[in-house]
Formats: C-alpha cells, sequence, structure tokens
C-alpha cells in the first residue's frame, strides 16, 4: 500500500482521515462516517468497533514528536467516532493548538489507522470496515471536510462552534424523526389519531364508545361488528395483493355493495368492408349477457391472550393486520384455483368451467406437447398470456431441451417476470396440481381478461372474550368474489 507522508514523518499501510474534536477539554468527531474524503475512501459505522481509547496517541499535526495530551473519552454512535480529548498547555504545541483553535484559525481533527477490512462500491469508493486506530491528530487541513471540533471548554466556560453544533442537532432530529416513520405498523399513514385510538382501544379493552357501529346485511341475516380503519383495510389489501398469484394476474374490481352487475358479450357479430359512399350491409350483433354476481363472506378468527392485548410494546394493530393478511390469503388463494363456487369463489379448475378447453398432454411434460399447449391459446390473448403451474411442475419443465440441446427455461430481462418459457412468462401457484394421472397440472391464459376478482371494501370485526377463555377472539369478515369471465382466454393442460 502506498506510504503518506505527514510532517516529514513516514507511515507504512497507514491512511489517515479526519474528523472533528475540542477542549482543554475538547470534544468532537474523529471520523465521520459514511461520507467521502479527499481520498475517495469512507469509513463506515464498526470500523473502530473494538478500539482501546486508553492506546490512542493524541498529536499535533500528525507529528509523533508533538504529543498534546491525552485521549479521555472515545465512543462510537450513528454520526461518526466521536472523542473527548485534554489538551496539555504546559506544553509548546498545546498553547498553539488551545490558541489557534479559540481563533478559528484551525479546527479540523485527522485520524491514523491501519486498514484491516475494506471493500469498493460500485461508485468505486474504498468502504473501510475495519481498522486498528493509532492516533488522533488536530490538523490544519482534513482529509475529510465534516471533520470539525464543536467544542472546547476551560474550567466552567464552554465556547462552542454553533454552526457545526446547529447541524449535528438537525441531523439527529431528521434521525428520530425517520425512526418513528419506520417503526409506524406495515408504514400505515395515521391521518385520524382518534380513530387510531379508538380502534386500538376496542381490540385491547373492548372499549366501544369511540366506536360507530356498523350493520351489514347478508343473506337476510343482520350481522353487527366494526368497520376497521381505512388504513388498516388498504395495508391487508396491499399484502394480500402481492401474496396471491391470482390477484397479481387477474382483473380486480372493489365495489361498496354486496352485488356487481357484469355484463359479457357472446363476441359472434360481423364486420365488413364497405365504400364511402355506398350503402351499410347489416351485420350480426353481438349477444350481451347481464350477470349480477354476489359478494362471498370469508372470516378469519384470531385469538389472543389478554396478557398479550396488555402488553403496551406489542403494536396490536400489527398483529391484528398480519395474522388477518396470512388467514386471507391461505382462503382466497385456494379458492381462486380449486373452489367450486359454493359460498366461495369458483377456481379456474373447477370441474363446473365446462368450457375452458382441457388440452390433453399425455402422460408427462415435453417440449413439443408444451408448445402445443401454448398455441392452443387463440392469438388475441397469447400476447398478455401467462403459464401457470406449481414448483414441482416448474422444475420438470426447466429441465427440458429443444431440438439444438437449448433449455427452454430462461430468465427473463423483465422486472415484471423473472422466468419465461418459449417467451411466455411463468408464475407459480402452491395450490395447482403436480403432474399426476387425471389431474389439470398447467393452465395458459391472459388471466386479466379471462378471470375477474371482485372485492367488496372494507373488513368488518367483532371482538369477542367469553367463548375461548381465557382468549379472547377477533372474528373478522372479508366479502369477495372470483370467477371466470371469458373462458377463451384460458385453456388447461391435463394429463392421463
Amino acid at each position: 500500500m502506498k506510504k503518506i507522508i505527514y510532517s516529514n514523518q513516514t507511515f507504512d499501510n497507514i491512511e489517515i482521515k479526519s474528523s472533528t474534536n475540542s477542549e482543554v477539554v475538547i470534544t468532537g468527531y474523529a471520523s465521520v462516517y459514511n461520507i467521502a474524503d479527499h481520498h475517495n475512501d469512507l469509513i463506515v459505522k464498526g470500523a473502530f468497533a473494538n478500539v482501546v481509547y486508553q492506546n490512542i496517541k493524541f498529536l499535533w499535526q500528525h507529528d509523533s514528536k508533538k504529543p498534546i495530551g491525552i485521549i479521555s473519552h472515545l465512543i462510537e454512535d450513528d454520526h461518526g467516532l466521536k472523542m473527548e480529548a485534554v489538551i496539555n498547555n504546559k506544553v509548546k504545541a498545546g498553547r498553539e493548538a488551545i490558541e489557534l483553535i479559540k481563533q478559528g484559525a484551525i479546527d479540523g481533527l485527522s485520524i491514523g489507522f491501519y486498514i484491516k477490512n475494506s471493500v469498493f462500491n460500485d461508485a468505486k469508493q474504498r468502504v473501510i470496515t475495519e481498522a486498528d486506530l493509532l492516533e488522533i491528530s488536530i490538523v490544519t487541513f482534513p482529509a475529510n471536510q465534516s471533520a470539525k471540533i464543536l467544542y472546547i471548554t476551560k474550567g466552567q466556560e464552554v465556547e462552542s462552534n454553533t454552526e457545526y453544533s446547529n447541524q449535528i442537532t438537525e441531523l439527529q432530529e431528521k434521525v428520530h424523526n425517520i425512526q418513528n416513520i419506520l417503526e409506524r405498523p406495515n408504514n400505515i399513514n395515521i391521518e385520524d389519531q382518534e380513530q387510531k385510538t379508538a380502534f386500538i382501544n376496542y381490540v385491547r379493552k373492548g372499549e366501544e364508545n369511540s366506536f360507530t357501529q356498523k350493520s351489514s346485511l347478508n343473506s337476510g341475516a343482520e350481522a353487527g361488528g366494526f368497520l376497521i380503519l381505512q388504513t388498516l383495510y388498504n395495508s391487508i389489501i396491499t399484502e394480500v395483493n402481492a401474496r396471491s398469484p391470482m390477484r397479481q394476474l387477474a382483473s380486480i374490481e372493489t365495489i361498496s355493495t354486496n352485488a356487481l352487475d357484469i355484463i359479457s358479450e357472446d363476441g359472434k357479430f360481423n364486420s365488413g368492408w364497405i365504400g364511402e359512399v355506398e350503402a351499410r350491409d347489416e351485420t350480426n350483433a353481438a349477444k350481451l349477457k347481464q350477470q349480477r354476481i354476489f359478494v362471498h363472506e370469508l372470516y378469519a378468527q384470531p385469538k389472543a391472550s389478554q396478557a398479550l392485548l396488555d402488553d403496551a410494546t406489542i403494536k396490536i394493530e400489527t398483529w391484528l393486520s398480519e395474522r388477518l393478511r396470512d388467514s386471507f390469503v391461505k382462503a382466497e388463494n385456494e379458492a381462486f384455483i380449486n373452489g367450486d363456487g359454493v359460498k366461495k369463489p369458483r377456481g379456474i379448475l373447477s370441474p363446473d368451467h365446462d368450457k375452458i378447453e382441457k388440452v390433453k398432454m399425455g402422460n408427462k411434460i415435453t417440449t413439443d406437447n408444451l408448445l402445443d399447449f401454448i398455441n392452443s391459446l387463440k392469438e388475441e390473448y397469447l400476447a398478455n398470456a401467462t403459464l401457470l403451474m406449481n414448483r414441482a411442475t416448474l422444475s420438470e419443465v426447466q429441465k427440458l431441451k429443444d431440438n439444438q440441446g437449448r433449455f427452454i427455461w430462461q430468465q427473463s430481462l423483465s422486472e415484471s417476470f423473472k422466468q419465461t418459457i418459449f417467451g411466455i412468462p411463468v408464475v407459480c401457484s402452491s395450490n395447482m396440481k403436480p403432474v399426476d394421472k387425471d389431474t389439470a397440472a398447467i393452465a395458459i391464459g391472459d388471466f386479466k381478461s379471462g378471470y375477474k376478482i371482485v372485492d367488496r371494501s372494507g373488513i368488518n370485526i367483532m371482538r369477542d372474550p367469553y367463548t375461548e377463555k381465557p382468549f379472547v377472539k377477533f372474528y373478522a369478515v372479508k366479502r369477495v368474489w372470483g370467477d371466470v369471465v371469458n373462458p377463451e382466454a384460458i385453456k388447461i393442460g391435463v394429463f392421463n
């Protein structure tokens, strides 16, 4: 490693970094983290974790012949390596340092150390992760301009570098604000603190005074309950969508009632060419069909001990939303694939879907039958098509090769899908069946055109402290519907 020379002294394998400090006692930062210096090096927190401050020398201008005092305190914080040092005003260099610091002519600090571990980042900066600290110096030109002396005191008198002290205070406030944001459950922005407090009091203690009761009618029966916070509902739905393969592929609509009218056409219409002034012949019009769908009730019943609810260190809204999310995801994922439509969504593999074409693929997956299966989908749906299968089936597909010995499975350059087969994106679902006798194991389709999911906005919740003492149950209801709306947009691969 190159030699760096200071004050006619040569240091082998030592890098000199600057920082800030102050005293007759001085206080400041000997090293400021995550800021590149003139040498394009930066030091990260933890680099000096094993430093013993009693062994560190305190020098004037990196001159080993001019010690000017002792290091009395050294600690790592989020900003850097903070130090406290006592300048000996009985030595000439110490007196010079004190007067120049007070005058403002000098305010920099610098450190000398051996590098033990370092790496280069994408910006080609050397990131020093571990070092042996040898000495700290007061210097005229620090390598890191962020390293400044903050305070110098003598007896009861304190002089402060106000500019840098204010900057440190401002940075600490920003860090505190960021920590508060990150600690919010699921990054929920609480716009109405009173509503949040009322909801938490209801969950923890069963207090209902601050909540407006919401009644909902379903199948002619009235079910009381409370509507959870909108921010909490949004968080749950976002997480459910992210964990559901079919929700990522299908079209989704949100309604505020229990029913939705869907209008579809049979697609049987004609078009024709005509001159500018010629009479137009009549064409066959598509037949319109109206279907009224009713959302189904999906419930979850997480339960907690009263001790957990009373524990103020637990963010109870996060605890509740995570358990509702997991319950809803598991039930929905199964229903969207295999549901029979009875009090639940009807899945793409439901035997009732007689209009979805079942493509026979033999008794195992081959390159040829997979290619035929893909091309069985109409061209208008192929552009937005996705293959759907479980991971065991994907594993078999990944072993297939074309006629030239190349694997047909390949990583995609798209950020949306990480893998493709013959250029068709692949999505895995554990609810799809593995390849076996008489099983529908693979699906292909433009699922956004072929499958629709309808959510009714809101989740109702009731607190039940009685039926499973000593536990408290939370009966939560979410309303959802799902079904195939265009059978031509989906094909199912069946093995025998």
